[in-house]
């Protein structure tokens, strides 16, 4: 996999999710605070840059994706004013960083196009990417992270590694899942029913 490229993704927010793998690979992920609740414009953008740096000086990135900020038409009425400027300030932030860094691939990612590809789109589509992260494995059902932060950032990657490295995708659709579900299922039985070796005796 050395040649498959290393994805950075992210659902900016002042508590931001992030994902990160090689495409092919089963991704990590988790979530940050950029500044605590109630924090200044400046604090949150500070901490986010903190902590990009930090991470890529660390890690490999050749591909940045962020998923886009829905337009103000859309979030009028929903989101207020300082809130949505924290959210288009955000990835322009984390843009630069990473361009300071040298990781000059930068990918913004539809809203809408992430969630068709992940759950087709339909009903309460937090629960289901979250419903999905967890089937395919990158989540654990123990894991002390559970946001929908880190979720949306994994669909992101997903998305991401289908678009920018098609030939390393792994498949995401129900199917598929099902029949890994059925794979680790019957691993994990012969592993618990294996009978016990007797030590030889001389």
């Amino acid at each position: 996999m050395s040649n498959a490229p290393r994805i950075l993704a992210l659902d900016c927010a002042r508590r931001m999710g992030w994902a990160y793998g090689a495409a092919g690979s089963k991704p990590i992920s988790g979530s940050i605070e950029c500044a605590t609740e109630g924090a200044s414009r400046g604090a949150i953008f500070s901490g986010a840059g903190r902590w990009i740096t930090g991470f890529i000086s660390a890690n490999q990135v050749d591909v940045l994706a962020i998923e886009a900020p829905l337009p103000g038409s859309f979030v009028q009425g929903h989101t207020n004013i300082s809130t949505a400027t924290i959210l288009l300030g955000l990835p322009a932030v984390l843009e630069f960083m990473a361009y300071q860094l040298k990781v000059y691939r930068h990918v913004r990612i539809n809203q809408s196009s992430v969630k068709k590809h992940f759950v087709g789109g339909q009903g309460e589509q937090k629960p289901a990417i979250m419903a999905k992260c967890r089937a395919l494995g990158w989540i654990g059902k123990d894991d002390a992270d559970q946001s929908f932060d880190r979720s949306d950032a994994l669909a992101v990657w997903s998305y991401v590694e289908c678009d920018v490295a098609p030939r390393y995708t792994q498949p995401v659709d129900d199917l598929f899942i099902a029949s890994e579900r059925r794979k680790r299922e019957a691993e994990e039985l012969s592993r618990r029913y294996q009978p016990a070796t007797v030590p030889e005796r001389f």
